[in-house]
């Protein structure tokens, strides 16, 4: 009994022991590791697809890469395939260094069953108008016929051999020919021909009134064709507007973003960019040490981005990402996001374009480009210019310093709250179908322009040099 004892815990224990290395051996990993010496105009070229980036910025003139991948619920021969067919391809010279990683999505047979509903819309291509000719062919058999041209043959070889002899008998035999007779036949057939002008004359301004009336009444049909597909883009805009507000927190595709709070402290991301298939999990994470001076080109799908120094003339794609930066400068810079939170302590410089985006943090704003669309914008302090456009989504501008320059901001269907300083500003408001909600010792003058409200006026003293120009249509504006 004792000894059978012993062999069943032996055997418990290779089993536990059995199972702890089978679940150990899920979990692989590879990292990769390159290091580039570039020149100070360098281009760093990524594009990823899940997969988290951290940037650093430093003074040496080297671009160093550390990435990693980690994959779970992967066998040996998985993880190779993986690895070879998607892993993370880092290539350069001392010009540019490219960064690229795999779609994460192999076309495998459950791929394609997983798209077996998928619905493509075509758009109807646009009807062409029908090539009508100007005139009726048959005309051309009634034109009357044209005078048979005499016969003017000169005979250099005559000529040569009796000279001046010939010459006088063609010129005699010449107007013979060309003579009253010709002419009169000539005279005859310009007259048939003004007759036959005149017919045909009266025949295409009856085609043309005819094909007049068939152009305005297709053209009216096309009219009426466009209203139709406006109400129905009209309805399918109501049903993406239903649906970002609807959306709800924490999922697995979605991205939250806490903001700073008064007290300055930093923001915190909250963001799953692990890639998924059928039972591999997926991590790419890539840390990547620059000069100051390299230039970003960047396309992120699925990641969050860190970058702890000063970013300059970036030009980055994010979707479904998120954007995590210190420092963003340079007049060429430019940030697309789309359905990604962007959190920026200092935007110096550079055009920042949103689409379906929420949780657009921007603490210190020096100058700014922005275009926003149906995506919530919070500025904390704005300190020189910004140029915004924004249409579906609240604007939300918490203070303007006393030294500001100019802030313009373009609105439609959308919300736009903003603190005024207390510095001498001049301001102008052109509103159409809009509420406008102001402080009281803000002077400003109304009168009606069409179908626009216009309200002028200053804060101070007139001509401080220092403006606010807001253009609002079917929108809510709240001064402070």
């Amino acid at each position: 009994m004792k000894h059978s004892k012993q062999v069943v815990c032996r055997f418990l224990a290779f089993g536990l022991c059995f199972i702890s290395i089978g679940v150990h051996a899920q979990k692989q990993s590879k990292s990769y590791s390159e290091k580039f010496t570039v020149d100070d105009e360098a281009i760093l070229d990524i594009s990823t697809s899940y997969a988290d980036l951290e940037f650093e910025t430093w003074n040496k003139n080297q671009i160093v890469v550390e990435a990693t991948v980690e994959l779970e619920n992967a066998t040996t021969e998985e993880a190779r395939d993986y690895f070879v067919n998607n892993g993370i391809e880092i290539l350069g010279n001392s010009d540019k260094v490219s960064i690229t990683t795999g779609t994460g999505h192999p076309f495998t047979t459950d791929y394609f069953e997983n798209i077996g509903n998928l619905q493509i819309e075509i758009p109807e291509l646009p009807e062409f108008e029908s090539f009508e000719m100007d005139f009726d062919m048959a005309e051309l058999s009634d034109i009357p016929p044209v005078p048979p041209t005499p016969d003017a043959n000169f005979d250099y070889e005559a000529f040569q051999k009796n000279g001046e002899e010939y010459l006088k008998q063609w010129q005699k035999n010449f107007q013979k020919e060309f003579g009253e007779p010709y002419q009169k036949s000539m005279e005859d057939w310009q007259e048939k021909m003004a007759g036959k002008q005149e017919e045909v004359r009266a025949k295409r301004e009856q085609m043309l009134e005819k094909r007049m009336e068939a152009h305005s009444e297709k053209m009216e049909n096309m009219a009426k064709a466009r209203v139709e597909e406006g109400k129905k883009q009209a309805a399918a805009d109501q049903k993406r507007i239903e649906f970002y507000a609807s959306r709800k927190e924490g999922d697995s595709t979605s991205s939250k973003l806490e903001g700073y709070n008064r007290a300055g402290r930093a923001n915190t991301f909250y963001f799953n960019s692990t890639e998924q298939n059928t039972k591999l999990k997926v991590k790419k994470t890539i840390k990547i040490k620059i000069p100051k001076n390299t230039k970003i080109q960047m396309n992120v799908r699925h990641g969050e981005v860190k970058m702890v120094g000063n970013t300059k003339n970036m030009n980055a794609t994010l979707s479904h990402a998120s954007l995590l930066a210190a420092v963003i400068e340079g007049e060429k810079t430019k940030v697309t996001a789309s359905y990604s939170p962007v959190s920026v302590q200092h935007w110096n410089y550079g055009a920042l374009e949103v689409d379906y985006s929420e949780n657009i943090e921007l603490q210190e704003v020096l100058n700014l480009q922005l275009s926003a669309t149906f995506s919530e914008v919070t500025i904390a302090n704005l300190t020189t210019s910004a140029i915004v456009k924004n249409n579906f989504g609240p604007l939300i501008i918490e203070s303007i310093s006393d030294d500001f320059e100019k802030l313009e901001v373009s609105i439609q269907n959308a919300a736009f709250t903003c603190k005024v300083p207390k510095t001498a500003f001049d301001m102008y408001i052109s509103s159409e179908q809009s509420e406008l909600v102001s402080p009281e010792w803000l002077q400003l003058d109304t009168f009606n322009n069409h179908e626009s409200t216009v309200r002028q006026g200053f804060n101070g003293k007139k001509n401080s040099g220092k403006t606010i120009h807001i253009l609002s249509k079917y929108s809510e504006i709240v001064l402070q």
